[in-house]
């Protein structure tokens, strides 16, 4: 008996010493990049002075593993490090994100392990919430910790390295935007269904319909009604939604969204113009050429021409293409023509020019 109390005073000491030695050694370190503005957050009834182990079992903390899974289900168990990173960040479940959808906390205590992104130099894996970014759980490798007074032990807040993580709502999108009578899918890059995160999509349902949604991905039709516009297919991701200290919950919210736009229903119309000559006589000959805009090529063009001092006469075509060539062979009086371009397209759409007038010395007719 006299041997067994020697060798609890003995693991009490160590302990104690161990805990010392290392806020002695982090205290001596030099900054030198990025530091941890916060540490877990503390009870207020809570004396960080006085140091209470926690384990595996402790209901209020739960710091064995806790980083990542724990923070999501509320199941205990333990993960190292190492798996950590293994299975929530190189997995792709959750990527560095500085933004404010950060949720998850590497720490370093040793600068060229955070450099390298070398989890086996992770000294610590934290969870943060919503509310100025606290941390509210954190624990360091295998090992127990104190009742969040781990900033105060371990955590030197003049040298604490650190990469913050947010959960990937990344999503694979269709290439071109989808039309009427089309069914297209959007998905998660990485789904998270081991964590029991709530995900939920949201779309325009009076012009949408829902064929499938499993959860990591869904799969609309675009309606055959379906009015012309910008169309959003939303996504909205809760996690740590069973995280509870102090009967309080920390859930975090991030989103992301597909975004394309509907085309009209009736198809665009061409449009076009022309230049050339206003003036045709026996020795020069007359040009014009068209330029078409618009609608969906291919496109039909044919020229018209008609007298004005023949008001009850008809416009005759008198070419086709783009280019237009007259001529006359007398040069008797002067006659004045009316002359327009006209553009079919391919699904039909017309468009005519307004007419040019062009006066020549005596009869046009096309260059042969």
């Amino acid at each position: 008996m006299k041997n067994f109390k020697l060798l609890m005073m003995s693991f009490v000491v160590l302990t104690f010493f161990s805990c010392s030695e290392e806020t002695i050694k982090q205290e001596a370190e030099v900054v030198s990049t990025v530091k941890s503005s916060t540490t877990t957050q503390k009870i207020l009834a809570e004396d960080c002075s006085t140091p209470t182990l926690i384990g595996a079992a402790d209901d209020t903390y739960n710091c064995f593993g806790l980083a990542f899974s724990l923070s999501e289900t509320g199941v205990k168990k333990t993960m190292d490090n190492a798996e950590i990173y293994a299975a929530y960040i190189d997995s792709g479940i959750f990527k560095e994100d500085y933004s404010n959808k950060a949720t998850k906390v590497l720490y370093w205590n040793e600068l060229a392990g955070y450099n390298a992104k070398d989890y086996r130099a992770v000294d610590h894996a934290a969870i943060i919430t919503d509310s100025g970014n606290t941390t509210v759980y954190s624990k360091q490798g295998l090992t127990g910790l104190y009742r969040n007074c781990i900033g105060y032990y371990y955590l030197n807040t003049a040298k604490s390295y650190y990469r913050t993580y947010a959960l990937n709502v990344d999503l694979n999108t269709p290439a071109t935007a989808p039309v009427r009578g089309q069914t297209f899918t959007v998905s998660l890059q990485h789904f998270a269904a081991e964590l029991e995160i709530q995900y939920i999509w949201t779309y325009n349902t009076a012009n949408l319909e829902l064929v499938s949604n499993n959860g990591s991905s869904i799969t609309l039709k675009v309606k055959d009604n379906a009015v012309a516009g910008s169309y959003t297919v939303g996504l909205s991701a809760t996690h740590q939604r069973n995280v509870i200290i102090n009967n309080t919950s920390f859930p975090k919210t991030v989103t992301s969204s597909y975004n394309f736009t509907l085309a009209s229903n009736t198809p665009p119309s061409p449009a076009a113009s022309f230049t050339g000559s206003t003036y045709v006589t026996k020795t020069s000959m007359g040009s014009w050429t068209a330029t078409v805009s618009g609608g969906t090529a291919p496109y039909q063009l044919t020229w018209w021409l008609k007298r004005q001092q023949d008001p009850d006469s008809f416009y005759l075509q008198v070419g086709t293409g783009s280019a237009l060539y007259l001529l006359t062979k007398t040069s008797i009086k002067s006659i004045y023509y009316n002359l327009y371009l006209r553009v079919i397209d391919a699904n039909g759409q017309s468009f005519s020019t307004q007419p040019m007038v062009v006066q020549s010395t005596g009869v046009l007719e096309e260059a042969l």
